[in-house]
C-alpha cells in the first residue's frame, strides 16, 4: 500500500489506493473519508475566521487614550491688562495705533501660557505651530522667569523691548488686536502676547482665578481649561539664597528671561541697583556636568547663544540655561544664586 497526497481547495486531502489490486469501492470509500477531513477543515478555517474578524472588530473601536499634562496656577487677568497698556505706550512713541484686547486672543493667550509651561516654546507641546491656538493670531511673543521671576508687566515689558524680535511685534503697525496670557505657577512666572489683524471682539477684565489646563500632548486631544476658581492669587516665589561665607548680593529685583527664534537663544536681562552684570551657562545635560560659560561684559543686557560646544544648537533638543547675577565688592566679583530654565531649541 502507498500514500498519495494531492492539493485541492486549499487544503491537504488524502487518498489511499493499493498497489494493483485497488478496488472501485475501496476508491470511493477512501474519496469519501477525504471529503469529509476537507469539510472538517474548512469548517475549522470558517470559526477561526469569524472569531478573527470579531477581534478586530473589538480592537478597531477601541481608540487610544489621549497623552495630557495637567498645569495649574494662577491666571493674572490684571498683569494682563497692564500689558496691553504698556504696549500701547510703547506704540505712542513710533506713532503706532493703540491695540485692543480682544476676547479669543485673550482666551488664547492664557492657553498657550499653559503649554509654555510643558514646552517653552513657539511650537506647542502637541507638536502644532503655536498659531492653531487661534485662527486670529499672526505673531506671537513668549518669556518665562524661574525662581527669580519676570514677575511684574513692566520687568516683562523691558525684557521684550530689549530683544529685537519680541520688540518688532510689540511695534507693528499691522497688528490692531492683542490678547496676554499670564500664569503664575509654582515652577514660575509664563508671559504670552498673542497678535492679530483685523476686527476685535471688546472683552472687559475677568477676575484672576486659580485654573488647571489639561495640555494636550498629541494631536488626538487639544489643550482645555479643566478647572477653574475666581478670586485666587498665589504668592510669588522666590529664591532663597544658598549658605555662603561672603555676603550674597540683593537679586530680588533681577530679572532674566530667555527669547527663542530659529534655533536660537537670546538671554536678557535686567540691572537693578547695586547689580553690575550676571554670569551665564549653558548645558545639554541637567546637572551642568557639561558646560559652556559666558561672562558678558558689564555694559551688556543681552546675550546671543548660537552654538553650543562648537556646535549649532540642534533643532527639537533640550538645554538647559543658568542665569547668576553679581555685584562688585573690594574689585572681586560676588555671585548670587543660579536660578535655571529648560529651553527646546
Amino acid at each position: 500500500m502507498y500514500v498519495k497526497m494531492t492539493a485541492g481547495s486549499g487544503v491537504a486531502s488524502f487518498i489511499f489506493e493499493k498497489e494493483n489490486r485497488s478496488t472501485a469501492k475501496e476508491r470511493i470509500n477512501y474519496q469519501k473519508k477525504g471529503k469529509v477531513i476537507n469539510m472538517k477543515i474548512n469548517r475549522l478555517r470558517t470559526a477561526f475566521a469569524a472569531v478573527l474578524f470579531g477581534l478586530v472588530l473589538i480592537l478597531g473601536g477601541q481608540s487610544a487614550k489621549a497623552e495630557t499634562k495637567d498645569v495649574s496656577g494662577t491666571a493674572r487677568y490684571d498683569h494682563a491688562f497692564q500689558v496691553l497698556e504698556l504696549v500701547n505706550q510703547e506704540r505712542a512713541k513710533v506713532g503706532a495705533e493703540p491695540l485692543e484686547m480682544d476676547e479669543e486672543l485673550l482666551s488664547a493667550a492664557m492657553l498657550r501660557a499653559a503649554e509654555t509651561v510643558v514646552n517653552f516654546n513657539h511650537t506647542r507641546p502637541n507638536g502644532e505651530r503655536c498659531f492653531t491656538a487661534s485662527s486670529k493670531m499672526s505673531g506671537e511673543n513668549i518669556a518665562m522667569g524661574g525662581n527669580v521671576l519676570c514677575g511684574t508687566p513692566a520687568q516683562v515689558m523691558e525684557l521684550w523691548m530689549h530683544s529685537s524680535g519680541h520688540k518688532a511685534n510689540i511695534l507693528n503697525t499691522g497688528f490692531q488686536s492683542f490678547g496676554v496670557g499670564c500664569i503664575v505657577t509654582s515652577s514660575g512666572t509664563y508671559w504670552v502676547q498673542c497678535f492679530g489683524r483685523g476686527t476685535t471682539q471688546s472683552v472687559t477684565q475677568p477676575d484672576n482665578k486659580k485654573v488647571t489646563y489639561q495640555v494636550a500632548l498629541d494631536t488626538s486631544s487639544k489643550t482645555t481649561l479643566v478647572g477653574d476658581t475666581s478670586g485666587g492669587i498665589e504668592s510669588t516665589p522666590t529664591a532663597t539664597p544658598a549658605p555662603s561665607t561672603e555676603e550674597v548680593p540683593d537679586t530680588g529685583n533681577f530679572h532674566w528671561s530667555v527669547g527663542i527664534f530659529k534655533h536660537i537663544f537670546t538671554v536678557t536681562w535686567n540691572k537693578p541697583g547695586s547689580i553690575k552684570g550676571c554670569q551665564i551657562q549653558i548645558s545639554n545635560k541637567k546637572n551642568f556636568k557639561q558646560k559652556q560659560t559666558f561672562s558678558p561684559k558689564q555694559s551688556q543686557t543681552k546675550q546671543v547663544i548660537r552654538k553650543y560646544k562648537g556646535k549649532k544648537l540642534k533643532a527639537g533638543k533640550d538645554y538647559f540655561i543658568r542665569v547668576r547675577a553679581y555685584t562688585v565688592s573690594n574689585g572681586k566679583k560676588v555671585y548670587g544664586q543660579w536660578t535655571r530654565l529648560r529651553c527646546l531649541a
